[in-house]
């Protein structure tokens, strides 16, 4: 009888134990502390990528966090790395995959105007070199 309730007493404690598919590593508490002061930008930026460095090694990638992570990178202003989390979600979790091509368009997207932005201004500067300003000429 001892044994029975001792292999009860074991059952119950670990149906009581927390499982959980993904590893989401006090990600909640995180996203608060950012809604809470955005000003600590950086500091959410890290944090979100312990969560998913933890979830890559646990191999219980949570559904969301690749693409969160990249969109961060992306208002961070790092639009490569954005990309290859989305394209990481879109991998990991099919059914984000149009949402995932579509991110993907809009920061190449914006990549491009920074491109042509760039060279519109070096190709400016350059003309001024070549042609610079008249000098004024005092009467």
């Amino acid at each position: 009888m001892k044994c029975f309730s001792f292999a009860l007493i074991i059952l119950l404690m670990l149906g009581c134990a927390p499982r959980t598919r993904y590893t989401w590593e006090h990600y909640d508490n995180h996203l608060y502390g950012h809604y809470k002061d955005p000003a600590q930008k950086e500091r959410f930026i890290e944090a979100l990528k312990e969560v998913v460095n933890e979830a890559e090694a646990s191999g219980k990638v949570p559904p969301g966090i690749y693409a969160e992570y990249g969109y961060v990178l992306y208002e961070h202003g790092n639009g490569p790395m954005a990309i290859q989390y989305f394209q990481k979600e879109a991998e990991k979790w099919p059914e984000a995959r149009i949402f995932m091509t579509k991110m993907i368009a809009i920061v190449q997207k914006g990549n491009k105007k920074k491109e042509d932005k760039t060279r519109l201004d070096t190709i400016d500067a350059g003309a001024k070199q070549i042609n610079p300003a008249p000098a004024e000429v005092t009467p």
